[in-house]
């Protein structure tokens, strides 16, 4: 969005804070009702700052307003715009949206072809060494506590010549490593084949042969798509992170068969060992749900049990959230709200044990390559080939009277300290 409207007026300023700005655009979640809530503060906030006379025009898009439009204009009337999922491909407003004079129409329909081509520049917003790069968007699963199905509909796949010039236009700005996205990655490319089969190992070959790509990962693969066809893609790349994302969810069989997941007993030990094996020094994260609707104090310590078997580098939880459009939300057996955040510390709390005693196995006093990310007052920090960025370890190094690295290289770092997320070490 915010390449299209620099595109259509290249002396527009891009404002680091919202007071400076003519424009507000606010992309919106609406996974959840505390996701929604925080949309809701943040355009109260921006409409305080219109108030004042810092503003002109508040655009609001996103899965909120897919959903919600009708809360979204009664509790914030005078937004200049309300758009859902497609704000994207609505190239005519955001060409317009500076001028003096925008477009009459806001949101026209998209069909399918157009959102598989779809290309616009990009700029990005973060001052990191990487970049996301949507692959495909909507989910054709149905887990009974989601609403991205409902707010995104099916898996829309973009087209492997669009993905692949968006990454080099990506890499030509100096991006150091490409982080695949989608709402289920590995289904990448089963609406475009007759035969329904995944393509994403094909897409990570293509991917990987491009010319100055550095680092590729990826991130949120459905436990039962984790093919050996898949790992062996990963396995044997130049570029493709040894970082394998599946969130599992949980453990326990009837657990799962409620929430709609691959619940067959043992089938997370199993996707589990078969990346073990593929890719011996992977590093294997995922996310659970706990307190879901019906789970017992005995299935959630059996979680906990596997969580201690799997030993998974970095895992994290959430509370269930009941949400009125999910089919779980008129399960009966709801948990109790004090109950869902016990067992979320205590999730938490074992979790942070497996991975300090990882890290110190891994890390400790070893050599480590480092990505970095930013810099410090006494050096710079990042992560390893092995972390995600904002979800898993950070890496803070010391650089000494040695030169700093720059932001986007990778350096080496000799780890002195861990802990069950943070790593500290000086520069070799």
């Amino acid at each position: 969005m915010l390449g299209q409207i620099v595109a259509a007026e290249p002396t527009a300023l891009v404002c680091a804070e919202p007071e400076d700005a003519d424009v507000v655009v606010v992309n919106t979640c609406g996974f959840l009702e505390a996701a929604r809530d925080e949309a809701d503060e943040t355009l109260d906030a921006v409409e305080f700052l219109q108030a004042e006379g810092h503003v002109v025009r508040i655009v609001a898009v996103g899965c909120y307003p897919q959903l919600w439009r009708e809360q979204v204009l009664k509790r914030h009337p005078g937004l200049y715009a309300v758009m859902g999922v497609d704000a994207m491909y609505q190239r005519a407003f955001w060409e317009s949206l500076l001028k003096q004079v925008p477009p009459s129409g806001v949101e026209q329909p998209v069909d399918l072809d157009t959102m598989r081509a779809f290309e616009a520049p990009r700029v990005l917003s973060g001052g990191g060494s990487y970049a996301y790069l949507k692959i495909a968007d909507g989910c054709s699963q149905r887990c009974t506590y989601c609403t991205i199905p409902r707010i995104k509909g099916p898996l829309i796949s973009r087209s492997v010549d669009t993905i692949l010039r968006e990454a080099e236009q990506l890499i030509r700005t100096g991006v150091t490593e490409l982080i695949l996205v989608s709402q289920n990655t590995s289904a990448y490319g089963m609406d475009l084949t007759p035969g329904h089969r995944p393509q994403l190992a094909a897409l990570l070959r293509g991917l990987d042969q491009l010319t100055g790509i550095r680092i590729l990962r990826v991130l949120y693969l459905y436990p039962t798509l984790v093919t050996q066809e898949l790992l062996e893609a990963i396995g044997s790349s130049r570029h493709v992170a040894h970082y394998v994302d599946i969130p599992l969810q949980h453990t326990d069989p009837v657990v799962l068969k409620t929430m709609g997941r691959p619940w067959a007993a043992g089938s997370a030990a199993r996707v589990v060992d078969r990346v073990r094996r593929i890719i011996p020094d992977a590093g294997l994260r995922s996310t659970f749900i706990v307190g879901f609707p019906g789970e017992t104090e005995e299935q959630f310590k059996r979680l906990l049990a596997d969580l201690s078997v799997l030993r998974l580098d970095h895992a994290s939880a959430f509370a269930y959230s009941r949400e009125a459009f999910a089919m779980s939300s008129r399960f009966p057996d709801q948990v109790h709200g004090s109950t869902k955040a016990r067992r979320l510390r205590e999730f938490m709390e074992s979790q942070q044990k497996i991975s300090s005693s990882i890290n110190e196995v891994r890390y400790l006093g070893r050599d480590v390559e480092v990505i970095v990310d930013g810099v410090t007052q006494s050096g710079v920090y990042g992560r390893t080939l092995l972390d995600a960025p904002d979800v898993d370890n950070t890496v803070q190094v010391r650089t000494g009277h040695k030169t700093q690295p720059a932001l986007g290289d990778i350096c080496r770092a000799r780890i002195t300290t861990v802990g069950p997320y943070d790593l500290n070490g000086f520069l070799v």
